[in-house]
C-alpha cells in the first residue's frame, strides 16, 4: 500500500518543490569556487514534490495517462548538476541502470509492495548528457499498455546512476524511484445522479454521489451500479473513443454474472412493482431507456447508463427477470 503523500502547506509555501533536495553533505552551495571538483554532483532533480522526503530514496509518483487511440504515453525525469559554479564546465555522460535491490530496500524500509513492470512495459535511456554550460537535463520515461500490463499492480522503476563522466554522484539521490499508475482517458472523478429502482419497498431512491471510474484496461473503466442492500456492485465497460454505445460487459466486485446482470434497454420489463416510490416509476418523470441508454458522449465526457441485476435466486436470465435496475447519468468533473 501507498504511503502518505501529505506534504505540508509551510513546506510547498517555502517552495520545496522547486530546487533540488539534496543532502547538504553532497552540495556545494556552502563551499568557495576553489573548493575544487570533489564538491561538483551528478543526481536526481525533483520532476515533482517527492512523496516523502524520510525515504532512504526520493520517491516520485505520476500518473500516466494514454491518449485515445494510443498505447504510449510517459512521464519525466530530471538529472542535474551541482557544484562550485552554477554550469557545468562541460558535457556530462550520466550512465543509468534499474536497480532492482534498491526496489526491494526501498519496499522494506517503507512498508510500501512496489514491483518492477515487465520489461515491454517501460523504456529508459542508458545514458542521459547535461550539456556543457547548463544544470540538468529532462529525459522522458516511456509506458507502454503490453499485453502484459496489470493494471491491479503497484509499478515503480528504481532507476540508479551508475558512474558520471565528471564529477561525484550523490550518495542519496543518486537513486530515485519512479512509481506510476496508468489511467485511459477516461478515468476521471464523475458526479453520478439518478434513480435505482428494486422490489424492496425500503430501498428505492435518488442517486446522488461522487465516483472516481478507475482504469482496468486501454478502453476498459471499472463501473458502479448502487445495490437496494446497501452494497455497491461494478462492472468492466469498454467505451468507444468517438462515443457511443459500451460494449463488453463484465460483471465483478460481487455482481452476480449474466446473465443475472447486464445492460438494459427496458424499462421495467416485468419483474418490478414500486409500491414504494409510487408514482414514480421506471419509463416515468424522465426515467426512460431512450435516454439512459448505456452510451458516452465523447464531447461532453457523459455516460449514460442503465444497469440491472437481480440480486435473489431463481430464474435470472435476462433483464426480464431483474429485481434491479439503475438509472445513472455520470458527468466527469
Amino acid at each position: 500500500m501507498k504511503f502518505s503523500k501529505n506534504i505540508s502547506y509551510i513546506m510547498l509555501t517555502l517552495g520545496v518543490a522547486s530546487v533540488s533536495t539534496s543532502c547538504l553533505k553532497d552540495k556545494a552551495n556552502e563551499t568557495s569556487p576553489g573548493a575544487g571538483s570533489t564538491n561538483n554532483v551528478v543526481e536526481f532533480m525533483n520532476s515533482s514534490v517527492p512523496v516523502s522526503y524520510s525515504a532512504i530514496w526520493p520517491q516520485y509518483d505520476n500518473t500516466v495517462v494514454f491518449p485515445s487511440g494510443g498505447d504510449t504515453a510517459g512521464f519525466n525525469m530530471n538529472l542535474d548538476y551541482t557544484g562550485a559554479v552554477a554550469t557545468t564546465p562541460q558535457d556530462i555522460t550520466v550512465n543509468l541502470a534499474i536497480d532492482t535491490a534498491a526496489l526491494t530496500a526501498f519496499n522494506n524500509d517503507q512498508g510500501t509492495n512496489y514491483v518492477l513492470p515487465p520489461a515491454d512495459v517501460f523504456s529508459i535511456p542508458s545514458s542521459v548528457v547535461i550539456k556543457a554550460g547548463t544544470e540538468k537535463t529532462i529525459t522522458r520515461l516511456t509506458v507502454t499498455a503490453a499485453a502484459d500490463y496489470d493494471y491491479l499492480a503497484s509499478y515503480a522503476l528504481p532507476i540508479t546512476i551508475t558512474s558520471a563522466s565528471y564529477g561525484i554522484v550523490s550518495t542519496n539521490f543518486g537513486t530515485a524511484i519512479y512509481s506510476f499508475t496508468m489511467n485511459n482517458i477516461y478515468s476521471d472523478t464523475y458526479a453520478i445522479t439518478g434513480f435505482w429502482f428494486t422490489d424492496s419497498a425500503s430501498s428505492a431512491g435518488a442517486i446522488s454521489q461522487s465516483y472516481f471510474l478507475p482504469t482496468t484496461g486501454l478502453v476498459t473503466n471499472s463501473f458502479m451500479i448502487p445495490a437496494d442492500n446497501g452494497a455497491t456492485y461494478t462492472f468492466n465497460a469498454n467505451t468507444p473513443a468517438t462515443g457511443g454505445a459500451l460494449t463488453s460487459y463484465v460483471a465483478t466486485n460481487g455482481t452476480p454474472v449474466a446473465p443475472a446482470s447486464g445492460f438494459m434497454t427496458k424499462d421495467n420489463p416485468g419483474n418490478f412493482s414500486f409500491p414504494a416510490v409510487s408514482p414514480v416509476a421506471p419509463g416515468s418523470n424522465g426515467w426512460v431507456a431512450s435516454k439512459y441508454n448505456n452510451t458516452y458522449d465523447a464531447t461532453n465526457k457523459i455516460y449514460w447508463l442503465l444497469v440491472g441485476l437481480n440480486e435473489g435466486t431463481g430464474n435470472t436470465a435476462g433483464q426480464n427477470n431483474w429485481n434491479n435496475q439503475s438509472y445513472m447519468e455520470m458527468v466527469a468533473q
